[in-house]
């Protein structure tokens, strides 16, 4: 009896694990309430976090903010944009669901003040939002949540000792093998639009190279890259350097239009 249960169970599960996990790419939750939750949420950081006094900081992220949102537009339509550095020492940014955007002091002191490094993060934090990649992984992890329960009830008559193995199994499957290269897919779409977006608005996309150079040489350690939510740094910046062609050629024609000279 038990083993007819198991025989009509087993693919019962796989199917319904596979239903669920392969929907995982999707965006099924409300854009417009994803940007109210996360608009709540960035001003208790505004609260809470030193914000920047320093005002040759702000000015350039405002600067550099707008000029690649105006060419971000044609994808992300009437995001209201809101830029803030913060004062904190890690070399990091983030965007958030309605155009969100926080940059920490530390990441401009470590470009020195390169406009076009900082460019380059910039762009890649709004490609996130242009590719509603807070969305896709939250409803990832309603999938993956959806996946264990099913998995809990499938188990619940087995012994202790399974279902202990199959919550293990199914954690570190759903982890290693799903939710983290999901992950650094979106790091690399960001990367790979991102620096199409700073071009396009006048900025050198091969300091998207130096600074991740930068960022390479300041990582005191460097994790397997199947158990990081990012792309390694040398893979990072190889694939970069593969889509450079592309990106000069639309950084060329932007300054052009500028009436600017770009850069040898």
């Amino acid at each position: 009896m038990i083993k007819k249960f198991a025989s009509l169970v087993r693919p019962l599960v796989f199917a319904s694990l596979s239903f669920v996990l392969g929907g995982c790419g999707a965006a099924v939750l409300s854009d417009e309430g994803l940007a109210k939750q996360a608009g709540n949420q960035f001003n208790q950081m505004k609260k809470k976090e030193n914000i920047s006094t320093n005002s040759s900081h702000t000015q350039m992220i405002q600067r550099i903010g707008k000029r690649i949102t105006d060419v971000a537009e044609v994808d992300i339509q009437g995001t209201e944009w809101e830029f803030v550095v913060f004062d904190k020492p890690e070399p990091n940014a983030f965007a958030m669901p309605g155009g969100k955007v926080g940059v920490n002091s530390g990441l401009i002191v470590l470009s020195g003040g390169n406009e076009d490094e900082v460019a380059a993060v910039i762009g890649h934090e709004i490609a996130h939002v242009a590719f509603r990649h807070s969305n896709k992984r939250m409803s990832q992890a309603m999938g993956l949540a959806l996946g264990g329960a099913i998995l809990e009830v499938a188990m619940r008559n087995k012994e202790k000792t399974d279902r202990q193995i199959a919550r293990g199994a199914y954690g570190v499957g759903a982890t290693v093998g799903l939710a983290l290269p999901f992950s650094r897919s979106q790091e690399r779409e960001a990367d790979h639009r991102g620096i199409y977006y700073a071009a396009m608005a006048g900025y050198d996309p091969r300091a998207a190279i130096s600074f991740w150079k930068k960022m390479q040489s300041k990582s005191k350690s460097r994790m397997p890259q199947f158990l990081s939510t990012h792309p390694d740094s040398g893979n990072r910046i190889a694939f970069l350097q593969g889509n450079m062609d592309r990106a000069l050629v639309l950084y060329r024609e932007a300054k052009a239009s500028r009436g600017e000279k770009p850069n040898p």
